[in-house]
């Protein structure tokens, strides 16, 4: 039954998401076979200056605001390129925080969050997670300035090589081909890297081994008194974070929670699933785009930056 339900569910993710990883594989390698990306120069060139990252990180970085999956594609396909580093790939992947949270702005926050939870508490806690994704940004622009000092001459290097007359010479059916066949060959890789470790990770979900993770906060709640009502959102959010939501609005609406509590619980409920939350849904799609030792990494770092911010934020809420 765990096998059949856990084969399912990684054939379903796998289904959904390789699309949108070919279509920015192909889109990207055609834009480079065939001299496009000079056209984003105006939109490239001042993120690329102020971070220090090359064109691509930062033409990744715009495209995550409509699909970060795309964005994350491109930075692979970059990277196997040679055209980026494992440094800049960390980095870029903490400034693509915002605008990743704004590619769910118009899909979940503003129709599903806000709805739910009322119009006042439902924009703080848009605005919070926001916020959360703000600082990793600037984090990431920090360690992009810090690590990547040289970036200049490889951009310089890189649109060179871009308005090379030989690229501009290249007709559209021959790029078309060769984006194809290089998208081809990614997917071939990446595809049974990204089903197995989803299967894997669906099993290790349905043996309840990540729930284990999340009980050894329960002696903080105890400690901070936080009331029954908080408790019970955070562990509904571990399940499904549209419950969680739906408990929050419905509990607010009652009067048995205030908003600030349905603020802490929410907060709450993300530092306690999340092991759960970036092993199931972050790590496939690193570890299939950029390998075990790379991806793992991307997602250790994004996961450590968010579990601190939203500690921070709940002292915070807790001392005010």
């Amino acid at each position: 039954m765990i096998i059949s339900t856990s084969l399912l569910y990684a054939a379903y993710y796998v289904i959904k998401i390789v699309p949108i990883i070919a279509i920015g594989i192909f889109a990207t390698g055609l834009a480079v076979n065939l001299g496009l990306m000079r056209k984003f120069d105006r939109l490239v060139k001042p993120l690329s200056a102020k971070a220090r990252i090359s064109g691509i990180s930062a033409l990744s970085v715009l495209t995550c605001t409509f699909s970060s999956t795309a964005g994350y594609s491109m930075l692979s396909e970059g990277l196997n390129n040679k055209r980026i580093s494992e440094r800049e790939v960390i980095a870029v992947s903490l400034i693509t925080s915002f605008p990743g949270i704004l590619s769910h702005l118009f899909t979940f926050f503003i129709p599903v969050v806000i709805p739910i939870l009322g119009f006042t508490t439902g924009v703080i806690y848009v605005c919070l997670r926001g916020f959360v994704a703000l600082l990793k940004t600037c984090l990431g622009i920090f360690l992009a300035r810090l690590w990547l000092k040289d970036i200049d001459n490889q951009s310089t290097n890189s649109q060179s090589s871009v308005s090379n007359p030989v690229h501009t010479s290249i007709d559209k059916k021959h790029a078309l081909n060769k984006s194809a066949a290089s998208t081809y060959k990614m997917l071939k890789r990446i595809t049974p890297i990204m089903l197995i470790t989803l299967f894997l990770t669906s099993v290790a979900m349905e043996l309840g081994i990540f729930q284990s993770f999340s009980k050894i906060l329960d002696p903080v709640m105890n400690i901070l008194g936080l009331e029954s009502e908080i408790a019970l959102i955070s562990a509904t959010l571990i399940v499904n974070t549209y419950s969680g939501m739906i408990l929050s609005g419905s509990l607010l609406g009652d009067g048995m929670i205030s908003t600030k509590g349905v603020l802490i619980a929410l907060l709450l409920g993300n530092v306690i699933s999340f092991s759960t939350r970036f092993v199931k849904h972050s790590l496939p799609l690193h570890v299939s785009l950029f390998g075990p030792k790379l991806g793992g990494k991307i997602v250790a770092v994004n996961g450590a930056a968010t579990l601190a911010i939203d500690v921070l934020l709940i002292a915070v809420l807790l001392v005010i």
